[in-house]
């Protein structure tokens, strides 16, 4: 993991402070602890406080209530309006300190106006310059004394000094031999050595009785690992050398050190014996005539160090053994540490919403069957990377992710059916059944942080899919708690009612519990019968016991699971689960839904509606009127866990795009299962217009759609853009009856803006909308149609982006934000500060894409960025700094600039959904007519290839992009053409020229390779490309045109995948508009390249070959490339 200079610093800071005022206590209580602990106690809170100097963490806790960040950089301000627009408070003072963060947001603010300097890097240096030195200092002098020690030192001769080194060994449990060496060097008697340590004298003219308390004192530091502290000590004054504290600390413990070595040698000793052990230090700080080295232990010491050890030889008074001081110590540095932090507060929010976002990334790749989505938050080395992702024979439909900040998990419950067709490419037969909806659970794992936090592992958790099971059905539902984790959700339970078949549908009801919801296996009970009454009769609980003794209780009504509980009659089925369920009976008139999730209460009133509906006397589950009809619904959530609003777009009967919505309220019957209380249509007395606006149509469901033709809802002709306004949001609280008019007052242009430069002229409105109520007014943008109608494109949002001085253009799709005149021009580091209007809850999804002018991307399946952007600490705005852009580098289009969308995705404080686009470009004005050749080769993006050049062509020889997407190669200073790079269909080429097209082609070619049913060629001019009169050229020409004729298909590299958006093979395909006169296989190969009308004609031409011969389809279908099979599976699931 990456520690950046900041970390680094912060981490010193925090340590240094913690253990500063930790180590206040033992250094201000130095003479009340001396008193009633013994010094070698207080020796290891020192060693305590000294490792925590050199653990190079910050060891806080996620909510330090103290935080400290430091303000490294100074920033000279000379315009304050720099300040304002990024958010910062502007002070009197033309200079001042700021954080890291502040200084990201004003370094690209303005080049000329602001000047930052960071002082964090100059810090650092100095810092480790000092920590540098310090070791060297101490390493030197510790190497100069034992180098002289080494040197100058003989073994001791006097046998008696020898014998008394033995008994003291013997007497401490010391086993290991310590030399006594007798050195010049030593101006006192010494402990040196950590490995191997040998006691030195100066000399041998010492009496037995002072060698007796000298060894004994000398060998106690050994016993007690004295040096191995102080190394430890030394270690962190050298790192923290900058504070001052820390040098107090070295100081007292090195004299705490001798007075736990004296304790130790006179414990339990008289008076006489004390005094005599105090003599003979005397004697040995008298001889002692240089500074003590902190490496080693010396018998002597200075004259204050003397004065209070000889008050502790003589202290015989009970001490506590200290156990109690060396806790409190570590437990006040523990909770220092855990309530002091210093830096930037990380985000938990931040992190949720990284995860969030792979996750959702990664679940979508199963619904879209995306390699790149797939493997692109996997870290590198991941065991789930593939090269071609496919879901096999299922349709993967819908999925809910759950981030889990207990164990920094996601958790992905996935919602899919077998296709038929499918099935029968991948030869999967029973036990799955067509149609009916799969669940199951994959946890995602995460590592590392912010930006750099990557998805290490996918593991598959729960299923309910037979075909996934094994020989001891690990994976499959065999618990309460596997059930839960697939339905306690908000997904809730499957819908197993489509296109008005019953799926899955049995008259046993233990059975279609068991075939819908995969709970193997389980034993089931039954209670309900046919022989009550209405509703009743219709209602069956079945009770599964599962092997652990677990229980679900699974409601079914008609055949489909409505409802359930655990054993005890509770459930903690989601307010928004129970609303969807109740959204899917307005969807199908189905009572069915509804009931088994009311209240009682609310079950008695539903009872007699539905009979009030047949005037009493019969029962019925339709529910609702008969038109318009629920077509489409949204959940939104609200600030109540227990309640979510339903909007609805309705139809029918005469009656266009109808929105309107519901507040299902949720209660906790007697504290056991979540059940629906109430629910409520929504209306102006509950919030305002502008409110309800957004509900209706900015939480999801499409705008309202209108045809190219006069009149729709209104009945009102939609030639300009304010008359198709009023029809589009025609019934925008103006009920069906037309009892009232709506609640638009207004609507006015305050914007235009024509688009001559593409689509033939285009032309683009913002239209305000203003409210009968008097609420916030709502910008819409309108788009006319080359038909010449308009229709509505997007809501404008109140967003703002600003990069340095440049002011991006900020539109409801990109085709409106590349509209704006003066698109900035940005570059790879800049940094953009977005503001919002309605401030963002849970972060802003923020997706950069390569657009062409029209807003369309470059590449359909390939994004520069995705992040999720939230608000700084300082709370100044959202800052995104722009990435290098792959889309651009894999791009071999001459043509400049490059147009990149930012597409911000966020949602408010009242659960309002929002959709904002920016744009910007890179590379403007940079357009190089004839730009020169890379050396090497030449890659084109259009054809999927890389064509290695011959080296004469390097300064003489340039390219064109055709609009096919072929590549003309000519002389630079003639146009004379020397060759055009291009790919066709094979099977065209042998249709127009034979099997041996590459002779009888109308000009000379020279074939080079072949891949997907492509042939990729030379082709050479016929004619004279340059002036015989001019020799030079004619040489210069013919000399180029022999290298061009040498290239052969080893100079040719094909993609492994080539680009789904071929410029020739998309130009090839919109020339056709005959697909029956194409081969399955050719209409197969531009499937995946095709949109609009051209998919349209494709698939209904291979709806046709299908069933005239559905063998041979199939042969040429398991021929295609993944994508197309894919493509032809979703379309045969929407039929």
């Amino acid at each position: 993991m990456r520690i950046s200079y900041m970390q680094i610093m912060n981490n010193l800071i925090q340590i240094g402070l913690t253990v500063s005022l930790a180590a206040l206590v033992p250094l201000l209580l130095r003479r009340v602890l001396k008193k009633r602990y013994p010094a070698r106690a207080v020796c290891l809170v020192w060693a305590l406080l000294a490792l925590r100097l050199l653990v190079p963490v910050q060891l806080t806790l996620p909510e330090a209530p103290v935080r400290v960040t430091p303000r490294t950089n100074y920033v000279m301000q000379d315009d304050r309006m720099l300040f304002e627009q990024a958010g910062l408070p502007v002070e009197q003072t033309p200079a001042r300190w700021v954080t890291d963060e502040q200084a990201a947001a004003l370094s690209h603010a303005g080049t000329s106006q602001t000047t930052t300097f960071n002082l964090t890097a100059v810090l650092l240096g100095l810092w480790l310059a000092g920590v540098v030195i310090s070791a060297i200092r101490q390493a030197v002098s510790y190497g100069m004394l034992k180098r002289r020690l080494d040197r100058t030192a003989g073994p001791a001769e006097r046998a008696d000094l020898l014998d008394v080194l033995a008994s003291q060994r013997s007497g401490l449990g010391i086993s290991r031999k310590i030399p006594l060496l007798i050195s010049p060097a030593a101006d006192c008697p010494m402990l040196a050595g950590f490995i191997r340590p040998a006691l030195y004298l100066p000399d041998e003219n010492i009496s037995a009785a002072d060698a007796a308390f000298i060894f004994r004192h000398e060998l106690t530091h050994c016993r007690h690992g004295d040096l191995w502290l102080k190394l430890l000590l030394t270690a962190a004054q050298c790192v923290h050398w900058f504070n001052p504290l820390v040098y107090l600390i070295v100081r007292f413990a090195q004299e705490d050190i001798e007075l736990a070595c004296d304790d130790a040698v006179v414990r339990g000793q008289n008076a006489a014996y004390r005094r005599a052990y105090g003599e003979t230090i005397l004697r040995s700080a008298v001889a002692q005539s240089r500074r003590r080295q902190s490496l080693v232990s010396c018998f002597g010491d200075d004259k204050k160090t003397l004065m209070r050890r000889f008050e502790g030889l003589f202290d015989k008074s009970v001490k506590k053994r200290g156990a109690a001081l060396i806790v409190l110590v570590a437990l006040l540095t523990a909770t220092l540490g855990g309530t002091i932090a210093v830096g930037t507060k990380k985000d938990p929010a931040a992190a949720e919403a990284r995860a969030l976002l792979m996750a959702n990334t990664f679940a979508q790749a199963y619904v879209d069957e995306d390699t790149e989505a797939f493997n692109k938050y996997l870290v590198p080395n991941s065991e789930n990377l593939v090269d071609n992702f496919t879901t096999g024979a299922a349709v993967y439909k819908r999925y809910v992710t759950k981030y889990e900040p207990e164990t920094q998990t996601a958790l992905i419950v996935y919602e899919y059916e077998y296709d038929a067709d499918r099935m029968k490419t991948w030869g999967i037969e029973a036990p799955v059944t067509v149609g009916v909806p799969y669940r199951e659970a994959q946890r995602l794992y995460f590592t590392g942080e912010g930006d750099k936090m990557l998805i290490s592992k996918a593991i598959w958790e729960v299923s309910n899919d037979l075909s996934d099971s094994t020989p001891d059905d690990n994976h499959l539902v065999q618990s309460l708690d596997d059930f839960k984790t697939l339905y306690e959700n908000d997904l809730g339970l499957p819908d197993f009612f489509e296109d008005d078949n019953e799926i899955g549908y049995s008259s046993n009801a233990v059975q279609a519990a068991e075939i819908q919801l995969g709970i193997f296996p389980a034993a089931g009970q039954i209670q309900g019968s046919d022989e009550e009454p209405a509703p009743y009769n219709d209602i069956r609980k079945v009770t599964f016991t599962f092997k652990d003794n677990s229980k679900v209780i699974i409601t079914m009504i008609g055949g489909r699971p409505q409802d359930w509980t655990d054993g005890n009659g509770k459930a903690s089925r989601t307010a928004a689960d129970l609303a969807q369920q109740y959204a899917r009976g307005l969807l199908h008139k189905s009572g069915q839904y509804i009931y088994p999730i009311l209240t009682p209460e609310k079950q008695q009133e539903f009872i007699s509606q539905q009979y009030d509906m047949t005037g009493g006397t019969q029962w019925t589950w339709k529910f609702g009127s008969s038109s318009p009809s629920v077509r489409d619904y949204v959940l939104v959530p609200t600030d109540d866990d227990s309640a979510y609003r339903i909007i609805c777009r309705m139809d029918g009967g005469g009656i266009g795009d109808v929105r309107t919505g519901y507040l299902v309220q949720t209660t906790r019957e007697n504290g056991g299962r979540r059940m629906i209380s109430d629910v409520t249509e929504l209306s102006d007395a509950d919030m305002t217009q502008s409110e309800l606006f957004r509900l209706y149509y900015s939480t999801g469901l499409a705008l309202p759609s209108l045809p190219d033709e006069v009149g729709n809802f209104s009945g009102l002709p939609r030639t300009d853009s304010l008359t198709a306004a009023r029809d589009a949001f025609y019934y925008f609280g103006n009920p069906v009856g037309g009892s009232k008019t709506g609640w638009i007052a207004d609507v006015t242009q305050i914007q235009s803006i024509v688009r001559s430069d593409i689509r033939g002229g285009a032309y683009i409105d913002i239209v305000q909308l203003t409210f009968t109520d008097g609420s916030d007014p709502i910008n819409v943008q309108m788009e006319q149609t080359g038909t010449g109608y308009w229709k509505p494109t997007g809501i404008q949002e109140d967003v703002s982006a600003m990069s340095g001085a440049n002011v991006l253009p900020v539109s409801a799709d990109a085709f409106g934000a590349l509209s704006f005149a003066n698109l900035p021009t940005l570059n790879t580091g800049d940094i953009i500060i977005f503001n919002f209007g309605s401030k963002p809850v849970g972060g802003v999804t923020l997706v950069n894409r390569l657009v062409n002018a029209a807003g369309s991307p470059r590449y359909q399946n390939m994004t520069d960025d995705e992040t999720t952007l939230t608000q700084t600490n300082s709370g100044y705005g959202y800052v995104y700094t722009i990435p290098q852009s792959v889309s651009e580098a894999l791009s071999s289009d001459l043509s400049v600039p490059f147009y990149h969308a930012l597409t911000l995705e966020y949602t408010d404080a009242q659960h309002i959904r929002h959709t904002a686009v920016a744009a910007y470009m890179t590379n403007a004005g940079t357009q190089l007519e004839n730009p020169q050749l890379p050396s090497g080769g030449y890659y084109s993006d259009a054809l999927g290839c890389t064509l290695k050049l011959p080296q004469e062509f390097r300064n003489a020889v340039s390219a064109n992009i055709n609009t096919d997407g072929s590549m003309t190669f000519f002389v630079k200073d003639t146009d004379s053409v020397l060759m055009t790079l291009t790919a066709q269909l094979l099977s065209v080429l042998e249709r127009d020229f034979g099997e041996n097209w590459a002779e009888n082609y109308p000009v000379p070619v020279r074939p080079l390779a072949e891949q997907d049913g492509l042939a990729y060629f030379l082709i050479y001019p016929s004619d004279v490309q340059y002036d015989p009169a001019d020799e030079q050229a004619a040489a210069q020409y013919q000399t180029l045109f022999e290298d061009a004729q040498r290239i052969s298909p080893e100079d040719l590299t094909l993609d492994a995948d080539p680009h789904d958006t071929s410029v020739y093979e998309r130009r090839n395909m919109e020339d056709t508009e005959h697909y029956g006169d194409r081969t399955t296989a050719e209409l197969l190969f531009y499937l995946p390249i095709s949109d609009g009308a051209y998919t349209e004609g494709i698939l209904a031409t291979l709806d046709a070959r299908y069933r005239e011969d559905k063998a041979a389809f199939e042969q040429a279908l398991r021929a295609a490339d993944s994508t197309a099979q894919s493509l032809w599976a979703q379309h045969l699931a929407a039929q």
